[in-house]
């Protein structure tokens, strides 16, 4: 019985949560000087009817991708719970995002909705030279879904290793707050 309820309330909490993602037309962020938000997006395909929009990737060699306009997943909504630079077995670093119990669900259910698309990881923080409300987006990284998990993400920020130690400190920062 506890595991049927239990069932059904990450179910609900699911609902909710796409229910209020599918409500935000466009991702809005409120970030402090030490604070930075993280969103995930799916890589969109232009079609007649079908809204997208353009996101930069690779800051070395800026290359245009479409997206969906809509995050699939908010890295401050509860979902997060910690975020870390580890070091790869080829000598360089990645990223790991660690879930909540909530998040890996969503995490289930994206990556297995979304097979054969590039997942795109997000990343807004304050900035007082940018021109849109003084918050900057940049894109520190993909992930191509080719299977369904739930367990943390991994992913090779494009990022020199002192910027990732950076972001996850803004990151951490944040998801003390929620």
């Amino acid at each position: 019985m506890r595991r049927f309820l239990r069932s059904h309330l990450i179910f609900a909490a699911f609902v909710l949560l796409a229910s209020l993602l599918g409500c935000v037309k466009k991702y809005s962020v409120d970030t402090g000087r030490d604070k930075a938000q993280l969103a995930l997006f799916i890589q969109g395909f232009p079609q007649q009817g079908e809204e997208t929009q353009l996101l930069k990737v690779y800051q070395a060699k800026p290359k245009l991708v479409y997206i969906d306009p809509k995050p699939v997943m908010r890295g401050d909504s509860g979902m997060i719970t910690s975020s870390k630079v580890i070091d790869t077995q080829d000598g360089l670093h990645a990223i790991q995002l660690n879930f909540t119990t909530l998040g890996q669900s969503v995490m289930e259910h994206i990556t297995t909705n979304f097979r054969s698309r590039q997942l795109y990881i997000v990343l807004a923080k304050n900035d007082d030279h940018s021109k849109t409300n003084k918050v900057k987006m940049t894109c520190i990284g993909s992930h191509y879904i080719n299977q369904t998990f739930s367990t943390p993400l991994v992913f090779t920020p494009d990022a020199s290793r002192d910027e990732s130690e950076k972001i996850t400190k803004l990151l951490n920062n944040t998801l003390k707050d929620y």
